[in-house]
């Protein structure tokens, strides 16, 4: 995105999560475009033991299991706004099964 004003409308449904973006009111005269992104959930992510809740977080949040593996427990804690020791589980359980999860995912 840019730096103009833009409203977002998130749809979560059980198969993707979409994201409409539409131009502020101030824009719309400029332009008639609608931006649609279609975000896929990273199924691996299934695979971890953890809690649903904290997949079904993970997944809204658009997290992969590379991003979790490159952002370190800080960072996912800060996107998450969760405790620290959330995020560390949430990591250590990725970075410990990352081996099963792409062999079980068949990658």
């Amino acid at each position: 995105m840019d730096s103009k004003e833009t409203n977002a409308i998130t749809t979560i449904s059980k198969d993707s999560n979409l994201q409409l973006f539409l131009p502020s009111s101030s824009q719309s005269q400029k332009s008639s475009s609608i931006k649609l992104a279609i975000r896929r959930k990273d199924e691996r992510l299934e695979y971890l033991e953890i809690p649903k809740g904290l997949i079904e977080l993970l997944q809204i949040n658009n997290f992969t299991i590379e991003r979790i593996l490159e952002y370190g427990p800080s960072k996912i804690a800060e996107i998450l706004g969760t405790d620290d020791y959330v995020a560390k589980i949430i990591f250590s359980e990725t970075t410990k099964n990352t081996s099963d999860i792409i062999y079980n995912y068949n990658f």
